[in-house]
């Protein structure tokens, strides 16, 4: 069984977990893509922001509706969303250097 929130040594470590992941996911994928076409292609930085936002809710959700015995957290939507904005704002100062692509497709 797992260890319940409260009788963690970290406070709150499992919202800082949940900001590390979807800002990863958010740099990771726009690492791919811009190694992939060599440029920024903010649209696909944009996009991937917003799924990774949109995928957190969702989970939520479906630990409320879905899932025995989860919580709903709305803490955990801020964290995933948060993390995603971090994650989208280093690969914008990160890849600045390379030139704007007018490619707007996925």
């Amino acid at each position: 069984m797992f260890p319940r929130e409260d009788t963690t040594f970290i406070p709150n470590l499992d919202k800082l977990i949940h900001a590390v992941l979807f800002g990863s996911f958010v740099f990771l994928w726009s690492y791919y893509y811009t190694i992939k076409k060599n440029a920024i292609l903010i649209n696909r930085y944009t996009v991937l922001l917003v799924i990774a936002s949109l995928y957190g809710i969702a989970t939520e959700f479906i630990q409320k509706y879905f899932i025995p015995n989860r919580d709903f957290s709305v803490y955990d939507i801020m964290a995933d969303i948060t993390g995603a904005v971090i994650g989208y704002v280093i690969v914008r100062i990160k890849f600045s250097r390379f030139k704007i692509s007018a490619d707007s497709s996925l």
